[in-house]
């Protein structure tokens, strides 16, 4: 089947009349011409900036994919100037042609717009003609917008057309919004400006506003001032009185820049569809009796979606959706409320997969969001069945949806919505109509809000759930050896103590590692947890898998068994790794004995108790001679450890010599045949140890530094410092930042 064309709409506030009147013409034509539709929308139209609504844009950034063919562009529907600078710029980068709709005159992008001249012309015509006003004024949008120099200058036209001089207190530039027409409306009453007999606004906001602050201020409308607007929204007929306002061809404007795209992408022409005119709506703000110009489809949906916002409002999917613990359950549940969507054919949850690991605590990052991101599809729903085929893989989001590359017999149309909390975006909601040209209702926002609010649930979940989970494992493991602690060890115990608790008595057999205190003395706290974890890693290799192990305090391994020969076992698998890693880098060959104990677990038996008899018990010992007959080695560890924590003190050999009642010559001939360098070498390094770590955690001069460490002169410690460790002091500090 050929590939169909995939046209990119970027647009806001879809739920507004002139929006969905606008993307009824885009849709209907699409249709016509056999091109799918994609409509990349946000929930707001950044008139406000939070941190929430301000993440919505990132969705835009699935203009970037090589699938789309072109893009319709609602420029005018972002409200602030940045949001639609970042959308420009992505469009630009595209390098795909790009169509403004309800524009003129861009540099980059073609434009088509409604010619509001000639329907402002009609609306000025009508208070003319069929009323017999002559002051009028206009109040149209911000200046410099297209659409608000069009209706002005429709308004100028028609009253030159009618031979009435227009002064320049007539017209004026609004903000499509209420605070114009406020002060317009203060002006007259306060009697600033000459009343006017009628006033021309440039949509139905102002309008309705400007009735309501004259009426305040005790002028009459229809009676002293007549009011028109323009747009026919459903509030200016539900208004008192009912606005005489426009109906724009907003339809046509959708359809006709439709088909000027495509005939830029293709070089062909679409066939047009049946176009819907605009027309004026009468009003009593005018003087005429109000006609009725909604079409019933209009009336009909307003009602539905009254009935759903009610159902949202009052029901129980809030509720239901938020107590989930899993994406799951969450997708199952939101099953339930897919109906509150106004007529939807289709329906798709797509999620990224960054939000999806960070509800397994494997993301912690910011989630964030770009065209090519791994995304997956957690609930797809078709009319009225829910479809499983489409959600066990990953996706990339340039592909949009795997529909698009689908073999269908026709063109489809989904609108792309963001889902996020605050700045932490998690995917989007894809939502079709099926074969109906529609767009969303204002009902469907607020079932996105409750969609984000359920999501955040779960991922917030998911993340205490795993910490829960990690400070458990830290309470039963020890950070170091990553075994059991003794804590650990007695859990575990528990869980198994069927295996343990029958006739046949358990082995409890203990590795103490005797030699570790000596370690401690003669080289630190590192040199030990090394031995430690060494020790701890030839457990963990010679352990069956019915046995339980750990580590019972800081220099004793536990290990329970069945197997009445495991003590010997054990102590000759450590007896041998030990011996080998003599000649290696890592070595460990300190003491250490084996106990054993053998006793029922049961209920009633002390476990503590059993592994401390089984330490009293000692039936293996391993000894390592070396330097054990010399009484002088244990006063020599003493003695490093105090050079090692103190080294700025100013030790004196002959000081030493004396309080260990030892002569100088052979107290430096011994210490240097246990540790390999001299006491005057040990104590240089580990005062260069102290500058260094002096230079990279703290902003002390080098001068003062120098002082801290035990040297009265700077130059001396330079020379010493530079000769140890290859720089300057200035020279390391600054590689260390």
């Amino acid at each position: 089947m050929k590939k169909r064309l995939l046209i990119g709409v970027i647009i806001t506030d879809c739920d507004k009349v002139f929006q969905e009147e606008l993307l009824r013409g885009i849709i209907k034509q699409a249709f016509k011409g056999n091109t799918d539709i994609a409509i990349i929308t946000t929930m707001h139209n950044f008139f406000y900036d939070t941190s929430h609504k301000n993440t919505d844009k990132y969705i835009c950034d699935l203009a970037f994919s090589d699938k789309f063919s072109g893009f319709l562009y609602a420029r005018n529907t972002f409200s602030d100037d940045r949001i639609r600078k970042y959308i420009d710029d992505i469009l630009l980068m595209s390098g795909k042609p790009v169509m403004l709709l309800d524009s003129s005159g861009h540099r980059n992008f073609e434009t088509t717009a409604i010619d509001d001249c000639s329907a402002f012309e009609k609306i000025t015509d009508h208070l003319i003609e069929a009323h017999g006003y002559r002051k009028i004024y206009c109040i149209t949008g911000p200046k410099g917008i297209f659409i608000s120099e069009e209706r002005l200058k429709g308004y100028r036209n028609s009253m030159k057309l009618h031979g009435i001089p227009v002064e320049k207190s007539y017209c004026r530039y609004g903000d499509f919004w209420k605070d114009a027409s406020k002060a317009l409306a203060a002006e007259i009453i306060e009697g600033k400006i000459s009343r006017p007999e009628a006033v021309v606004c440039g949509n139905d906001v102002m309008a309705m506003e400007l009735i309501s602050s004259l009426t305040a201020g005790g002028i009459r409308v229809p009676e002293d001032i007549a009011v028109t607007g323009y747009d026919a929204s459903e509030e200016a007929k539900k208004f008192t009185p009912s606005v005489t306002t426009y109906r724009r061809p907003n339809f046509q404007l959708g359809a006709e820049a439709f088909r000027r795209l495509y005939r830029i992408i293709t070089g062909k022409i679409c066939s047009m569809i049946p176009n819907e005119r605009g027309s004026i709506c009468l009003g009593g703000s005018c003087g005429c009796s109000a006609t009725d110009n909604v079409r019933h489809e209009d009336t009909r949906r307003k009602k539905m979606e009254s009935t759903l916002e009610s159902y949202l409002l009052y029901g129980d999917m809030l509720f239901d959706i938020t107590n989930t613990d899993s994406l799951s359950v969450f997708a199952d549940k939101l099953d339930n409320y897919t109906y509150l969507i106004y007529k939807r054919s289709r329906l798709r949850i797509c999620l990224t997969k960054n939000y999806i690991e960070s509800t397994m605590g494997i993301y912690n990052d910011k989630l964030g969001f770009h065209c090519g991101d791994e995304m997956k599809i957690i609930l797809s729903k078709n009319v009225t069945n829910r479809s499983y085929d489409d959600i066990s893989d990953y996706f990339s989001s340039a592909e949009i949806l795997p529909e698009y590359d689908s073999d269908r017999n026709y063109p489809t149309a989904y609108y792309i919505s963001p889902l996020h909390y605050n700045d932490n975006f998690f995917g989007y909601c894809a939502v079709s109509f099926g074969k109906n040209p529609m767009a969303y209702g204002s009902s469907y926002l607020q079932w996105i809000n409750y969609v984000n609010v359920a999501l955040e649930q779960v991922r917030i979940k998911g993340i205490l759930s795993n910490n829960i989970l990690k400070s458990n494992m830290s309470m039963l493991y020890d950070a170091g050896t990553e075994l059991l602690n003794r804590g650990g060890i007695e859990q575990e115990l528990l869980r198994h103590r069927e295996l343990f608790s029958t006739d046949t008595a358990a082995e409890i057999i203990t590795i103490e590692l005797a030699g570790i205190n000596k370690i401690y003395y003669s080289s630190g706290e590192e040199k030990c947890s090394s031995i430690l974890r060494s020790f701890a890693d030839v457990l963990k290799k010679c352990v069956k898998d019915n046995e339980i192990c750990g580590l019972w305090n800081n220099n004793t391994l536990c290990v329970i068994s069945r197997d009445r020969k495991r003590a010997g076992e054990i102590f000759e698998f450590f007896r041998n790794e030990v011996e080998e890693s003599r000649f290696s880098d890592d070595n460990f060959n300190i003491d250490f004995s084996v106990g054993l104990y053998s006793v029922a677990l049961t209920e009633e038996v002390n476990f503590g108790g059993a592994v401390y008899q089984s330490m009293v018990n000692k039936v293996f010992s391993y000894n390592n001679a070396e330097n054990l007959e010399n009484p002088q080695y244990e006063k020599l560890c003493a003695l490093r450890s105090s050079i090692r924590k103190d080294p700025a003190y100013p030790w004196k050999i002959s000081e030493i010599a004396d309080s260990l009642y030892l002569s100088k010559s052979y107290l430096q001939k011994i210490y240097k045949t246990f540790f390999n360098k001299s006491i005057i070498e040990e104590m240089i390094e580990f005062r260069i140890d102290m500058a260094r770590k002096l230079l990279e955690e703290t902003q002390l001069t080098v001068t003062e530094i120098s002082r801290r460490c035990g040297y009265s002169s700077y130059n001396y410690f330079v020379r010493q410092f530079r000769a140890n460790v290859g720089c300057t002091p200035v020279e390391y500090r600054e590689n260390s930042v």
